[in-house]
């Protein structure tokens, strides 16, 4: 018989003690259910306001605006870039422009001196903003038919231009010329039945045949027509200049009738000086005069940065008048400047024979300042601009001949036992 086995209760140890030690950031990231991430977005204008307890609504009136008229830097800086140049004809006429998508105003201008010439121009108005249109005239360049010079207020070329242009844009519209091109733009600008531009630039204007030809003391101004004939290959007959006259009167009336604004810009040492101002001071409208001391050429007269800032004022309404001045040191002045004029005594002047001229030149430490010459008595030398030391120290110079500014006389050629003695004379400044 088999022993009974011993049956050894199973002792069951409890487990260790163990110490929890907190759950690192990956470990309680790990154990998390899986959740929808939430973004909390800031509440918008209208929650707010309906989070908020009803109040009483105030409604305080809107400061008041006063809209200034935008500075040529901020439309500058505003403006779409420009199109490309376009060239077309209007009545036959070889036209070329330059239009940016939106601009604010636009140049319109004729010239006998070749209208493609002006791309540079065009592209750096139009880079301001600023369309500019220009047209050679009737017999010029590629434009066809016979040029006359001094003529254009007997065709109705510039008022069609004008009309063209008006047609293609809704802004003002200015017209501009300088020398020739200035006698072009106040044709268009007096021609009958235009409505008027907004506002005319005229520098160093050439007015007419006959004011280009003769001094205001009716002798002829050879070396500036002679040269001008032979340089542009003119066909109208030598004699016509000959026999051109001025016709100072008329003009003066026929820009009195003009209302609106001017910016005239001429220089002491062109030959045209004298015609700058006196259209200025004849406008009927604003007129602005600018007078420095510079030639026919404008050379150091910021002309581009005058015009920009002169139309800006006259397309804010507040078109600019009177006169600045520019000597010869830089001095800006607001004074109009005076005329020279030289007056002969008769009685030492009248030993001269019909016919004969005298000529004058203001000098200023010996540089001549002005220039005049006349059948009689009273040399008209145009404006002068001054500086304090030049007003101390100036002189006359006078005689028959000035060869070649001026043609010359029959007592500038005879002997010079023959020819008359300067007469007495006295200079003086209008103002």
């Amino acid at each position: 018989m088999t022993p009974p086995r011993t049956v050894v209760p199973e002792v069951v140890e409890p487990p260790p003690e163990v110490v929890e030690q907190p759950a690192s950031a990956s470990e309680r990231a790990a154990s998390r259910p899986p959740t929808r991430e939430v973004v909390e977005q800031p509440a918008s204008a209208s929650e707010r306001a309906a989070s908020r307890p009803p109040t009483r609504e105030v409604v305080e009136p809107p400061p008041e605006v006063v809209e200034q008229p935008a500075s040529a830097s901020e439309r500058a800086a505003s403006r779409p870039p420009t199109t490309s140049p376009l060239r077309t004809t209007v009545t036959g006429l070889a036209t070329y422009a330059w239009l940016p998508h939106s601009p604010w105003a636009v140049l319109v201008a004729r010239t006998p001196y070749g209208a493609a010439a002006h791309a540079a121009e065009g592209t750096a108005w139009a880079a301001r903003g600023v369309g500019f249109v220009v047209q050679d005239v009737r017999g010029r360049h590629r434009s066809p038919g016979d040029f006359v010079p001094y003529a254009e207020d007997r065709y109705d070329d510039g008022p069609a231009l004008l009309a063209w242009v008006r047609e293609r844009v809704a802004v003002p519209v200015v017209l501009t010329g300088t020398s020739y091109g200035a006698h072009a733009a106040l044709a268009t600008a007096s021609a009958p039945g235009v409505e008027p531009p907004a506002g005319v630039v005229a520098m160093v204007p050439a007015l007419g045949l006959g004011e280009t030809a003769r001094t205001r003391g009716g002798v002829l101004q050879l070396a500036s027509r002679l040269g001008w004939w032979l340089a542009h290959d003119v066909r109208r007959p030598w004699s016509d200049v000959l026999a051109a006259r001025r016709h100072d009167a008329e003009r003066a009336a026929a820009v009195g009738r003009l209302t609106c604004p001017l910016l005239a810009v001429g220089g002491t040492d062109d030959f045209f000086a004298h015609d700058t101002l006196d259209l200025a001071s004849a406008w009927g409208g604003p007129a602005r005069l600018v007078l420095g001391p510079w030639d026919h050429s404008l050379a150091g007269a910021r002309r581009a940065e005058r015009v920009l800032a002169w139309l800006a004022d006259v397309l804010a309404g507040r078109p600019p008048a009177g006169v600045e001045t520019v000597d010869r040191d830089g001095v800006v002045g607001q004074d109009r400047p005076p005329r020279a004029v030289v007056h002969l005594d008769p009685e030492t002047a009248g030993t001269a024979e019909e016919g004969d001229q005298w000529c004058a030149t203001l000098l200023a430490d010996d540089r001549p300042v002005a220039h005049g010459a006349a059948h009689g008595p009273r040399i008209e030398l145009g404006p002068v601009v001054l500086t304090a030391a030049e007003r101390s120290r100036l002189r006359v110079r006078l005689g028959t001949d000035d060869f070649p500014r001026y043609a010359r006389s029959p007592g500038s050629l005879r002997r010079p036992d023959r020819r008359p003695p300067v007469p007495d004379h006295r200079l003086e400044l209008l103002a």
